[in-house]
């Protein structure tokens, strides 16, 4: 809290002198800031080089919990375009404040348009899910696919000179979306997986693509309760699940000690990673694979 509270207090004097900076380099409507790398992935797929994408949340920073720096911040005045994931507690902390001292920077909300996956609201950590909106849009080829056409828009409509380049890298890039789907859709359903057990529920997208049952372990954001863990422990073997999946940004410890009780192992992946694409084919495989485990 003390930490917010001395961010917003320094925010004005930040802002005033990433304005005159601005006014210096004239560099202003080169410059789109996203909040997380697969966004980046996505974002250049179809700017190419006519903007420099600048990236808030680090790969190793959990997107869950992240609190920008005030040279961050600096960075992020600069922009012309904000691409928001949406309905990330880190945007909703301090992007309402920052958009109100830059007017001039646009703010495009990527979820747009996208069936968003909802339940209760839930406590995680020090921060609530508002509303118990799933996040993770950009861990879906669909949601992605969604993403690609507010950010076509969008650059379009800051930088029209371009609108027919901009276009044809969406053109390219929703290709290449369908051909990912594709050979995800052959290894979901060669594999004969149905389900699968994850600590925090962040592929909640990704199972409805290929229609998975994704099993949470954190009820409501915390541990489980020890008649859930017998839910759970009991459901794992009905199902033969025998790995359980955990974002490397959070602690293996509880997820290996829930492992331990039901027999499987823990298997890691990176929500953030910065190759999107290849990220969404490993995420796959993995899937897959842990269905021959048992």
């Amino acid at each position: 809290m003390l930490r917010k509270i001395l961010f917003f207090s320094i925010l004005p004097v930040i802002l005033f002198s990433s304005c005159t900076q601005q006014t210096i380099t004239n560099n202003n409507s080169k410059v789109l800031t996203v909040t997380i790398l697969p966004q980046k992935y996505v974002v250049s797929q179809i700017a190419g080089d006519k903007f420099h994408i600048n990236v808030l949340i680090p790969e190793e920073g959990n997107h869950e919990t992240y609190e920008p720096t005030a040279q961050q911040m600096i960075e992020t005045s600069k922009s012309a375009i904000y691409f928001k994931v949406g309905h990330l507690s880190v945007e909703e902390s301090w992007l309402s404040k920052l958009a109100e001292s830059n007017p001039k920077m646009k703010i495009y909300n990527t979820a747009e348009g996208f069936e968003l996956i909802e339940g209760a609201p839930h406590v995680h950590g020090d921060h609530v899910h508002a509303g118990g909106i799933d996040p993770h849009t950009w861990l879906s080829v669909s949601g992605v696919r969604v993403q690609a056409g507010v950010i076509l828009k969008a650059l379009s409509e800051v930088d029209p000179e371009n609108a027919a380049y901009y276009q044809s890298n969406h053109a390219s890039f929703l290709a290449s979306l369908d051909s990912l789907d594709t050979r995800i859709r052959k290894l979901i359903s060669s594999s004969g997986v149905t389900s699968f057990m994850i600590y925090h529920p962040s592929l909640g997208y990704f199972a409805r693509d290929y229609q998975l049952e994704q099993i949470a372990i954190e009820q409501d954001g915390k541990e489980p309760s020890p008649a859930a863990m017998k839910e759970l422990t009991d459901l794992a073997s009905d199902k033969k699940i025998s790995a359980i999946f955990i974002s490397s940004q959070f602690s293996k410890q509880s997820a290996l000690t829930i492992a331990d009780q039901i027999n499987a192992k823990v298997v890691e992946f990176n929500p953030s990673s910065a190759d999107w694409s290849n990220n969404m084919l490993q995420i796959a495989r993995k899937l897959a694979d842990s269905k021959s485990q048992k």
